[in-house]
């Protein structure tokens, strides 16, 4: 069994008054800025002699769908913008060589090995750093410590900040190692030294 209900089904509109707004509203759109003979002006929505509005609202609708042509300005292309700034490079802001070549320790077996140069900068780099963040240059075996059975050759150049933490240049340097904007650059810096 089936239930239909009556409200859910689409009223259907007879053709013959859809038939009829059409024509109405096209005489309307092509009678629309032209004089009567009586020297008045009929457009569409004027009334008619009975006072009755033949305005069906179709040549509104039209009217959205027609083309409007309008003079065009002369386009002047926008200016080229400048193209953005170079990111910066560790040998454009420290020189050079902003790391020791090739640091190495030794073993308590006597062999020498490798550390990463990034963990090792320069004097000239670590002077650098401590004027960026307000600190000053000491000298420490950060991998080794003293007495024990390894051994570092060259020290590690850190900056100490003004409440006695210590980062390390040599890896502030490295954040200009990878082609950053400075803007992300000083971000790394400050949270370098905000987490040191």
């Amino acid at each position: 069994m089936v239930h239909v209900t009556s409200t859910v089904r689409p009223v259907a509109q007879p053709v013959s008054t859809i038939t009829r707004a059409r024509t109405a509203a096209t005489k309307a759109s092509s009678t629309a800025g032209t004089s009567s003979t009586t020297g008045t002006s009929t457009t569409a929505g004027a009334a008619t002699a009975a006072g009755e509005s033949t305005d069906s609202g179709a040549a509104d609708f039209l009217a959205l769908f027609t083309s409007k042509t309008t003079g065009s300005a002369a386009s002047n292309p926008p200016p080229p913008q400048a193209p953005p700034p170079p990111a910066p490079t560790a040998q454009s802001v420290f020189g050079p060589n902003p790391w020791i070549g090739n640091p190495t320790g030794i073993g308590p077996n006597g062999a020498t090995y490798s550390y990463n140069p990034y963990y090792f900068a320069t004097a000239q780099t670590a002077a650098t750093v401590a004027q960026m963040v307000g600190g000053k240059v000491v000298q420490s075996n950060q991998f080794t410590g003293s007495g024990g059975a390894f051994q570092q050759q060259q020290p590690n150049y850190m900056v100490q900040l003004a409440d006695g933490r210590m980062i390390n240049p040599g890896l502030v340097a490295s954040f200009y190692d990878h082609g950053y904007p400075q803007s992300y650059v000083d971000m790394m810096v400050a949270c370098e030294v905000q987490n040191a």
